[in-house]
């Protein structure tokens, strides 16, 4: 998960002006609420959101992606070894190129 906006992370990254983001897959938002999992990676994922929005007020620069809102779907939090692993790493390509990262 994201660091707090109150912690020493947060604060290192920031005063690094490190570019962050972070991606999620499929079954957060329509997972089975009996399942630990959906409730955690909701948990993880608002953490993320909040993290961000801290992060971009105070200067920074980071990304949350939610995969299947730009409409890349089938995704577990394994991507790298999902079947579309390569449109994912197109898209994690292009954020870096975007940023001169790449």
């Amino acid at each position: 998960g994201a660091p707090g906006a109150d912690s020493e992370d947060f604060k290192a990254v920031l005063e690094k002006n490190i570019p962050v983001t972070m991606y999620f897959g499929d079954y957060i938002d329509n997972g089975p609420d009996d399942i630990m999992s959906t409730s955690f990676w909701r948990r993880v994922r608002d953490g993320a959101l909040a993290f961000a929005a801290q992060y971009n007020a105070d200067g920074g620069d980071c990304t949350v992606v939610d995969l299947p809102k730009i409409g890349i779907t089938g995704n577990s939090h394994f991507m790298f070894q999902e079947l579309n692993n390569k449109e994912i790493a197109d898209h994690i390509y292009q954020w870096l190129e975007s940023r001169a990262l790449a």
